[in-house]
């Protein structure tokens, strides 16, 4: 671990730009002189951290403010050689009581505040937000009247190879058309087909020219209270790829990592039934020893691919997943 972890180390310290992933020709704007602030909320998330800053630095993302959550498995290390590059603001959050979203709105008024954020998003360790014209800015830099952009999640699945399955290269799968169901009829579903094959709520980009829009829990949303007074739309530009599932072992530890946070924030605070409802369900299935059943129902998927529910990935999320495998394949 610590021979990968200098390794890594040393490409943040040369870190340089690649070119933008598939730029769409003659569009003459400038949006670099808005500033893009992205914020990071992890824990233990070491094999995707590197990728994903490496990736958002690349697509028009100037700044980040992260907030490790008692990572101990060398994340806030990789955290740290990005933020001796000036690229990085990182604060320590270890409470097992996860309260992410007071901690993410924390980091959103930082980056209005202390870091002169124009456009702010708030992000996972394991998501690429893809842009398809190249830069994450160009979108909402060309209106003047839109704040917020509504930006789809699309989940990428690893392929079953009978528990050995290995990130990135086992990711083959794209939940290309999903299902579209009613809350209380995918908490039934589950039960006998993958979660993952269900539409995931959208996910927002948006200024901050009117002051900073708190989010809800989850960050797929700003607060209701800011709906009518701020004119939002869909991205026509940007997706989220979403790798929710990268092995049996990374399964399991998410799962603990978020289900022993949502308890403690349960015994303290108390949320809504609904809030979370598929990690407190899978920390359920982990306490009553049956997450492995769960975990081969989630790669059970031959038959979505038949029903056109998932697609091949295309030659443009394998160009995004080289990023991830470019941190992973440094020998250590």
């Amino acid at each position: 671990m610590l021979s990968f972890l200098g390794i890594l180390g040393q490409m943040a310290g040369h870190y340089q730009p690649r070119p933008l992933l598939s730029p769409e020709a003659g569009d003459n704007r400038q949006p670099a002189k808005q500033r893009l602030v992205m914020t990071l909320l992890v824990r233990n998330e070491a094999d995707v951290i590197e990728g994903n800053l490496r990736f958002h630095l690349d697509h028009g993302v100037d700044f980040i403010v992260a907030t490790d959550n008692g990572s101990s498995d060398g994340t806030t290390e990789i955290l740290e050689e990005y933020a001796k590059q000036g690229v990085v603001h990182l604060l320590h959050e270890p409470s097992r009581v996860f309260q992410q979203r007071a901690w993410v709105n924390r980091m959103g008024r930082l980056a209005c505040s202390a870091f002169a954020a124009d456009m702010i998003f708030h992000a996972d360790a394991d998501e690429l937000w893809l842009p398809r014209s190249g830069s994450l800015k160009t979108e909402l830099s060309r209106y003047s009247d839109v704040d917020v952009l509504s930006v789809p999640v699309r989940n990428m699945l690893i392929a079953n190879r009978g528990g050995a399955e290995c990130f990135p290269g086992d990711i083959i799968y794209e939940v290309s058309n999903p299902i579209v169901k009613a809350l209380p009829k995918v908490m039934d579903e589950v039960n006998w087909r993958s979660f993952l094959l269900y539409r995931y709520p959208n996910k927002v980009i948006y200024t901050t020219r009117q002051g900073y829009l708190e989010v809800v829990q989850g960050n797929h949303d700003i607060q209701p209270r800011h709906w009518q007074n701020y004119c939002k739309q869909p991205s026509c530009d940007i997706e989220v790829l979403h790798f929710p599932v990268r092995g049996f072992a990374q399964f399991c530890r998410k799962i603990i990592n978020n289900g022993e946070g949502l308890e403690n924030l349960e015994q303290h605070f108390g949320s809504k039934p609904a809030h979370a409802w598929h990690v407190k369900r899978w920390y359920a299935l982990y306490k009553n020893g049956k997450l492995d059943e769960e975990y081969a129902r989630l790669l059970n998927l031959e038959a979505y691919l038949a029903q056109g529910i998932l697609s091949p990935l295309g030659e443009h999320r394998y160009r995004a997943l080289d990023y991830f495998a470019d941190a992973l394949a440094m020998p250590g």
